[in-house]
């Protein structure tokens, strides 16, 4: 929870009750305490709900701006600026539970699990997820309880899911017999594609041979692994667990013993990072022969360990963007040198035939998302929905517009646009506005033009996002305030 929301919650409980409900969070931790307090405090409960359903409008700077002053390093940065534009209702539970009951879609599926703690906190990290306090069997019961009951729904068990992730947090947390239990749970109730996807986010201090055979067992075959940096100076300032050696000798036994792929995060530009150092990061990826590596520039998000350095001063960030530029352009040239490895998508580079992110590709092709756990969000069909904790989730019904315009931001990540796709998405007016905007990227080589597609240049997916909020915000104001 964010800062600018408990100043919130501060303002609206009062002082005194603020007081109690910050001691309670203190000592018995956030998810354990809101889950109570959410439904015995209506104040509480109506702020949460009000936070996360986004009724204020986002101000918008002019047109005149500066589309590339700031580079925008989140797809989020991009899609969050529709609900100027675009409505949500806001619905019930009786409503999504109708919506349950009904066959789905022809379109892929994703279930999204969470998983919000940690028993390491990264320094950068603001992610749904808390310090892990004693046990996680009552987390874990209820993660089965969950897939149990959505097993039951029509749309659970009518149609194979094409996509399992588990995120958070780190859900290789749990203990081994915990862990087996949820996935016990999982490919019970759920049935998956011949040629289905199944990750796990961990890190690699939280895998042991226990974990990696159950693992193996029930079908897992992606693991997402939190590595930031190979540096020992980056290791250090994002609070890894284990120097550059060990890690490496620990991601060549995780593939000497895990059956599916092992993909990696990069997060380059930290304080005093060299070109040196981003390259050396590509050429370990290569050398280990990994399947993909996603790669951020860091984010400084309120409310992380980083963002209170920054503030105590213990921390100075300058935003250099030459230097973020070419420390980008550094790892995806010596990463892509042999021809082996591709932009897969605007943060990810993975090697030819081998991870195919079905997860992400389901979500950027307008596929749904069962969310599942705590901290959880996704789509299913028209109904946008979030767990707030677990006895709380709120719902929204998403306009016909709205689903469209999610759905070119999700094109808009990939670094080839298909005209047929953006055609099936996109009326005849829209799709005007849409390649006469997109005239202007290409005059400015951000993008080339194809027979059947665009393609983002090198200057285009570094500033991918930033075109994808120009396109969407061309359009919308031609549409609605035109």
């Amino acid at each position: 929870m964010n800062s600018k929301m408990m100043e919130g919650i501060k303002k609206a409980l009062g002082k005194e009750e603020f007081d109690i409900l910050t001691k309670k969070i203190k000592k018995d931790g956030m998810m354990k305490v809101l889950g109570k307090e959410l439904i015995v405090n209506k104040k509480l409960k109506e702020i949460m709900t009000l936070a996360h359903g986004n009724k204020q409008e986002k101000t918008l700077k002019k047109d005149s701006e500066d589309e590339f002053k700031i580079r925008l390093k989140s797809h989020h940065n991009s899609s969050g600026i529709l609900d100027k534009y675009i409505k949500k209702n806001k619905i019930t539970k009786e409503d999504f539970e109708k919506k349950m009951n009904e066959l789905p879609k022809d379109v892929p599926r994703v279930i999204y699990a969470h998983t919000p703690y940690c028993d390491k906190i990264c320094s950068f990290c603001n992610l749904n997820r808390e310090q892990l306090r004693g046990s996680l069997d009552e987390y874990a019961d209820y993660l089965v309880s969950e897939f149990e009951k959505y097993g039951k729904y029509k749309y659970v068990n009518s149609k194979p899911f094409n996509v399992i992730f588990f995120g958070g947090g780190t859900p290789t947390v749990y203990k081994a017999y915990q862990l087996e239990k949820i996935l016990k749970s999982v490919r019970k109730n759920i049935d998956l594609v011949h040629d289905y996807e199944f990750t796990l986010e961990t890190t690699l201090h939280n895998l042991d041979d226990e974990k990696i055979e159950i693992l193996n067992r029930y079908g897992v075959n992606r693991l997402s692994v939190g590595i930031q940096s190979f540096s020992n100076k980056g290791r250090k300032f994002y609070n890894r667990t284990y120097e550059r050696s060990e890690s490496i000798k620990r991601i060549k036994e995780l593939k000497d013993k895990f059956n599916g792929e092992v993909c990696i995060d990069i997060i380059y530009n930290y304080p005093g990072q060299g070109i040196e150092e981003v390259v050396e990061d590509a050429k370990i990826i290569k050398e280990l022969d990994l399947g993909s590596s996603s790669f951020y520039s860091l984010m400084v998000h309120e409310g992380s360990e980083l963002s209170k350095d920054i503030v105590d001063g213990s921390v100075k960030i300058l935003e250099d963007l030459k230097k973020e530029r070419k420390l980008h352009d550094a790892f995806v040239k010596e990463l892509t040198s042999t021809g082996e490895y591709y932009p897969l998508e605007l943060t990810k580079i993975a090697k030819k035939g081998r991870d195919s992110y079905q997860y992400i590709k389901a979500r950027n092709n307008g596929g749904d998302t069962l969310p599942i756990g705590v901290g959880a969000g996704g789509r299913v069909d028209n109904i946008g929905l979030f767990n707030i904790s677990k006895e709380l989730s709120f719902f929204i019904e998403k306009s016909h517009y709205y689903i469209i315009f999610e759905k070119l931001a999700g094109l808009m990540q990939f670094p080839v646009i298909e005209k047929n796709k953006v055609k099936n998405i996109l009326n005849d007016k829209e799709y005007n506005l849409f390649t006469k905007k997109i005239r202007e990227y290409i005059d400015k080589k951000l993008l080339t033009e194809e027979k059947s597609s665009y393609s983002l240049t090198s200057d285009g997916i570094f500033w991918g996002n930033n075109i994808s909020k120009g396109l969407l915000k061309y359009i919308a104001d031609n549409l609605f305030e035109g």
